[in-house]
């Protein structure tokens, strides 16, 4: 009866999780946007601290992925409290999506303000 309850708890907190991840680009840049306009300030004070980081270990050059495809592409970057980047979205899939979705996924850039955090990257 009690290992029923935990199974149920777990599984139940598991559909909650999952409720709240976006279901695809649209919904993440939306996300994005929303916190654009709600918290100006400290998204534009992260994304200095976080180009920087980038910009100091190269991520977005370490695979070679600006040459995967040819034209603009929007990114969108889940980060959780700790600044793992928990979830991407692009709004192509193409080699450069891939690739950078490869690069990405699982970094640990600094402690965003909130969490989530979603950060918006357009490539050209």
């Amino acid at each position: 009866m009690i290992r029923t309850i935990i199974l149920a708890s777990l599984l139940s907190f598991a559909v909650a999780a999952s409720a709240d991840a976006p279901e695809g680009f649209e919904q993440a840049n939306a996300s994005a946007e929303a916190q654009i306009a709600s918290e100006p300030e400290a998204s534009s004070i992260y994304a200095e601290a976080w180009a920087a980081y980038n910009n100091e270990h190269r991520l977005d050059e370490r695979d070679g992925c600006y040459f995967k495809a040819d034209g603009e592409l929007t990114q969108i970057l889940e980060l959780d409290s700790s600044g793992k980047v928990v979830g991407y979205y692009a709004d192509k899939e193409n080699g450069r999506a891939q690739c950078w979705r490869q690069t990405y996924m699982g970094v640990v850039f600094p402690k965003p303000p909130f969490a989530p955090y979603w950060h918006k990257l357009v490539m050209h």
